[in-house]
């Protein structure tokens, strides 16, 4: 179902996720409580909203946001409405309506086109006619990588994301290069952003294509547990997902590692890749292992056996030998590691 008009309220908004619950104005003057993420809105703004409506226990009748995208105000109260709301730095409700009796119909073309014939309004001077022109656009850019990227399917959720890390020029960014909204966004798949850049016309055999299903690859691998994969089963699946030459896929190795985005370290025979956060991890951890274990052993206890004695006999806990056994590794060296399989619980009501 389709919604459109003019938010008059904002009841909350999460700063994080930009979820929103507001309230919407109709051209027939009828409100009606909306619901959904909507990053960048402010009152006075104009939606045509995409969704529906379902029933709230304690708050009645509300409309379910799935997908929408800013309009211009298609009347003049509105478009005075939105400029008065506070969202541009300079605007009040007096000045918005200095400007809308000003410049009429083409109001929206002089903030666009020609911001400098804002100054013969009174009270803004033309260095600040360029400053609220400059605002007003901006706020607008912002605006259409959320109606760019609801073409695709990525959701408006992750548009406030892309906005702060690439800027107004989000669009131009993203049209070079999809891939890079998988290092920005969350929740968002390789092959989502894959079809993105095919229908964007970019060719199947382009470097950030091939780099990108490589890291996915691997962050893929780190869901089962693996901080690593053999170099050539890496290079196995990144050519079933995206059908590349092998020669291609290893000189995008040879480039990621000089990055330092990922690190191919070699154990015998065999090659493994990691990416480089999980390489460093694991790297950190192993040097503190090892200078842990050479250092002096402080917390030895002499005469352990008699000690764990006491201590059953005052706990009246009687261990086993695989746990004294433990407990001795763990007394004699500064560096113990103890492992088991998960313990079964189906038939444990304890």
């Amino acid at each position: 179902m389709e919604l459109e008009g003019q938010i008059v309220e904002v009841i909350y908004k999460n700063d994080v996720n930009s979820y929103t619950i507001a309230v919407i104005q109709t051209e027939n003057q009828e409100e009606m409580t909306i619901v959904g993420y909507l990053p960048f809105i402010d009152i006075g703004d104009s939606l045509k909203l995409y969704g529906k409506y379902v029933e709230h226990p304690d708050y009645g009748t509300q409309f379910k946001i799935d997908t929408f995208e800013k309009i211009m105000p298609k009347t003049l109260g509105a478009l005075e409405k939105y400029l008065s709301g506070g969202i541009i730095k300079g605007i009040g409700p007096a000045t918005a309506k200095k400007i809308v009796d000003t410049f009429g119909e083409e109001t929206i073309a002089i903030f666009k086109y020609e911001p400098d014939k804002l100054s013969k309004v009174k009270g803004i001077s033309k260095t600040k006619a360029i400053e609220i022109a400059e605002e007003f656009n901006e706020k607008w850019e912002m605006w259409q990588i959320v109606g760019f990227l609801e073409r695709f399917g990525i959701s408006a959720a992750n548009s406030q994301k892309v906005y702060k890390k690439l800027g107004v020029n989000a669009i131009e960014e993203i049209e070079r290069n999809p891939y890079v909204l998988l290092d920005i966004t969350y929740g968002v798949d390789f092959k989502q952003i894959d079809k993105m850049a095919m229908d964007l016309g970019l060719p199947q055999d382009f470097d950030k294509r091939i780099e990108s299903a490589i890291k996915y690859s691997l962050v893929t691998a780190s869901y089962n547990g693996n901080t690593c994969v053999i170099k050539e089963n890496l290079i196995m699946h990144v050519k079933s997902l995206i059908n590349s030459d092998t020669s291609n896929i290893e000189n995008c190795i040879i480039n990621l590692k000089g990055r330092e985005e990922i690190a191919v370290e070699k154990r015998e025979e065999e090659e493994w890749v990691y990416l480089y956060p999980f390489y460093k991890a694991e790297k950190n951890i192993a040097e503190k292992l090892i200078i842990l274990n050479q250092t002096k052993n402080i917390k030895r206890i002499e005469h352990l056996k008699q000690e764990l004695k006491i201590q059953e006999r005052i706990s009246k806990i009687e261990l086993s030998d695989k746990q004294k056994e433990a407990i001795e590794q763990v007394n004699e060296n500064n560096v113990s590691v103890i492992t088991g399989g998960p313990r079964n619980r189906k038939n444990n009501n304890n």
